[in-house]
């Protein structure tokens, strides 16, 4: 009998280790599983620890392995309770009642051990069954066992408490399983209590702890409660924005939700559930297909709204057919989302009309069809970027729509037209329907735009005739904007065509911008120079002025390659590049002996927004040991009076440091004497084509004669560039012009020829 009971609490140890394995990874939520865990574990060793103290062989060992059983009981039971509150939510901050479980569970260990020494708990004695198997049990309770019973209880009660509460909570097809619990745990303090109170040889409850695993495992793991599952289905379908239709095998309507009879009952079909179907099963669906799906458009509250209608059929396991439903998803939402959507990404948010990208895409597609000729037309604002300054964004914001319209006017099935960026519009159009005189009629409009008598709004016209089908969009609008290019600067001329000239001259610029890092690191460039002589027919030093000696094309003329550099930004390294080189020269003429030679060297606008003209200046003049005032600094007055606020400061300090200023082809532009008034400058470089024009000897004369004066009256020297003739040297010798410079002395040369014919030899004036 003994061994029997044994096996089956072993048998029951097992079954909860089981249940333990099985609930790895199951549980949906972890921290209930940590809980069942640790319940489950306590429980097994519970049960284990009890039979294994049946058969121990001494009393001694019975004793302490019944002191761990009851030691274990308590952290089973507290897990029990402690599984429960976080099971049904009841409690979810346990600190307290962890705290206090503690201090029950500590002093029932103290008694358990004071029980060695006492017997006051309990004591135990060897029996025998009926076989004459011996096993040892708890034969004797004492006063302190009581503690153990109050404790154990306590928390039982505890439990059952959580329990009736969940209880008392939650809809009904929720209370099957709590109640289940409830019977369990009643089941086993029955057993216990008659275990005690008849003082039993076993403790049977035991055998509840494997039915209340498997309750337990059940419950929180694998049962799903009864309706649960269809009432959920159904909250669902109902709630759902799409529309749905369940049919039995028989095609009877079994379920239909809201939306899906707003569907049926439209503005535009006012026809009843069934006859919808039926009309979708007489027009849409073949009795052999198993699903499909086709679009629909309905008129609800107004509004047109766009459907996908989806069949499907629905089969057993061993398929046999046991119905059908509908699925109706408006798509009216999505649609405007994505045509919204497309919108953004095919059209300019500011005017409406394409964009850059989708111009290019839509007008590729017309002119691939080859049908006709057309034309790329591109429009560009003059000084757009000084109404904005000038009148505001919002004024250039609502030019650009005004030109939107107008360009927009031309559009038909066989034009397009879209926004490339800023200002700039473009047009693919049937040559057959352009015309400048419409184009001009038409733009002409804008001019009168800005409400100001004085400022006239001017839009100039590119046009690209397609003689390259097989070109980009993008390169065939490069071609019209490079044709406004040529009338950028023009008042008067507002339309401008392509031509193979003008692709010709962007190659050759571009080619000459390509070559710039091979030719500057190749030493292309050279340093040449132009002699200046004084009055007095001496020459001290002269101007260095850049030459690009190309190995394939020899002498390649500045007018070819400065303008492009200065518009590209690659004249500040140019410039840079001259410095140094005349700053070396310099050197090699002061370790010559050659103290009083200078050189002048030119510094171009940009040089003033891209470098640092002061700290390259005078890191070079300290590299190579020179005095500053050898290194002449030709500035034009455009480039000084620009950004005076920055420049004039500037031009001061290095004036400081020792260099002397020339400000230079003054006369050739629009001079002010602001600049004389404001600039404090060492030279007044004149430029002789002042006197170029039909008064030779007249007006033009007179004011360059005062000009000298001032400068004179002003401490400035005076340098003449450009000087041809011998008549041009005597009036401006008489004059008071202190430096001459131009083709009648010498063209710019070599450094070599400079320094063999020309540096400190004396010409007859």
């Amino acid at each position: 009998m003994i061994l029997l009971f044994i096996i089956v609490l072993y048998a029951v140890a097992a079954s909860i280790l089981f249940c333990f394995i099985y609930s790895l990874g199951k549980t949906a939520h972890e921290s209930i599983g940590r809980y069942f865990r640790r319940l489950v574990v306590s429980g097994g060793l519970t049960v284990g620890t009890y039979a294994t103290a049946m058969v121990m062989n001494t009393g001694q060992k019975a004793m302490i392995t019944y002191s761990l059983y009851y030691i274990l009981l308590d952290i089973n039971m507290l897990c029990l309770l402690f599984f429960m509150l976080r099971f049904t939510g009841i409690k979810k901050d346990l600190t307290i009642i962890r705290r206090i479980s503690l201090c029950g569970l500590g002093i029932d260990f103290i008694l358990d051990i004071i029980n060695f020494f006492t017997g006051l708990v309990f004591k135990c004695s060897q029996c025998f069954d009926n076989h004459g198997t011996g096993f040892f049990r708890v034969s004797e309770r004492g006063i302190l066992y009581s503690y153990h019973i109050f404790f154990n209880y306590l928390v039982i009660i505890g439990t059952l408490g959580v329990l009736a509460r969940k209880i008392s909570m939650s809809p009904n097809i929720y209370k099957m399983k709590y109640a289940g619990i409830i019977i369990v745990l009643l089941g086993m303090v029955v057993c216990n209590s008659l275990y005690l109170k008849l003082n039993l040889m076993f403790d049977y409850s035991l055998i509840h702890y494997a039915v209340l695993s498997f309750v337990l495992l059940y419950f929180s793991v694998i049962y799903v409660p009864r309706g649960l599952m269809e009432r959920l289905l159904v909250f669902t379908v109902a709630n759902m924005k799409d529309g749905i239709i369940c049919l039995d095998v028989d095609g009877r309507c079994v379920n239909a939700n809201k939306p899906a009879r707003e569907y049926c009952t439209s503005e535009l079909d006012d026809s009843i559930l069934d006859l919808q179907i039926k009309r979708w099963f007489s027009e849409k669906i073949s009795p052999d297909v198993n699903d499909d799906s086709w679009e629909s458009e309905r008129r609800i509250d107004g509004m047109t709204h766009f459907y996908l209608i989806e069949y499907r059929k629905i089969f057993d396991d061993r398929r046999k057919y046991l119905g059908c439903f509908f699925i109706i998803h408006d798509r009216t939402e999505e649609l405007m989302k994505y045509n919204a959507e497309k919108y953004r990404a095919t059209h300019d948010m500011l005017t409406g009309i394409f964009n850059k990208e989708y111009f290019y895409e839509t007008a590729k597609a017309l002119i691939d069809k080859k049908n006709e000729q057309y034309y790329i037309v591109c429009t560009d604002v003059k000084n757009f970027k000084l109404i904005n300054d000038v009148f505001g964004v919002e004024t250039g914001d609502r030019l650009l729509k005004q030109l939107a319209q107008v360009v927009s006017g031309f559009g038909s099935d066989r034009c397009v037209y879209g926004r490339l960026t800023g200002d700039k519009f473009a047009l693919c159009i049937p040559a057959v329907k352009f015309s400048e005189e419409i184009f001009l009629e038409k733009f002409s409009g804008v001019g009168s735009f800005l409400e100001n008598a004085v400022f006239k709004t001017h839009v100039h016209i590119g046009v690209y005739e397609i003689d390259d089908t097989d070109l980009s969009v993008s390169v065939m609008c490069d071609r019209a904007s490079l044709a406004i290019k040529t009338i950028k600067d023009s008042y008067e001329n507002v339309v401008a065509y392509y031509d193979k000239h003008l692709r010709e001259k962007a190659m050759s610029e571009q080619r000459v911008v390509s070559e710039f890092e091979e030719a500057i690191s190749t030493g292309q460039f050279h340093a040449y120079v132009q002699p200046q002589i004084s009055a007095e027919g001496y020459i001290t030093g002269g101007e260095a002025l850049v030459r690009w000696i190309h190995p394939e094309y020899g002498i390649v003329p500045p007018s070819k390659f400065i303008g492009i550099f200065e518009q590209t930004g690659l004249i500040c390294r140019l410039d840079h590049f001259m410095w140094e080189q005349a700053c070396i020269q310099l050197r090699k003429w002061n370790d010559q002996g050659l103290q009083d030679c200078y050189l002048s060297v030119n510094i171009s606008q940009k040089d003033f927004y891209l470098l640092d003209v002061y700290d390259i200046m005078t890191s070079l003049v300290k590299k190579y040991t020179l005095n500053p005032r050898c290194l002449h600094l030709e500035i034009t007055e455009t480039a000084i009076m620009d950004n005076p606020y920055t420049q004039l400061p500037l031009i001061s300090r290095l004036r400081e440091f020792g260099f002397v200023l020339e400000i230079d082809d003054f006369g050739s532009g629009y001079s002010s004497l602001n600049t004389l008034k404001d600039l404090k400058a060492d030279v007044l470089k004149i430029d002789m084509g002042f006197l170029r024009g039909n008064d030779h000897g007249g007006r033009s004369k007179t004011i360059l004669h005062t000009i000298i004066k001032l400068a004179k009256a002003l401490n400035m020297e005076v340098i003449t560039e450009g000087v041809e003739t011998k008549e041009q040297v005597r009036f401006l010798t008489k004059s008071g012009c202190d430096i001459f410079q131009g083709y009648y002395f010498a063209k710019p040369m070599k450094l070599s020829d400079f320094e063999e014919n020309y540096l400190h030899a004396q010409l007859l004036m």
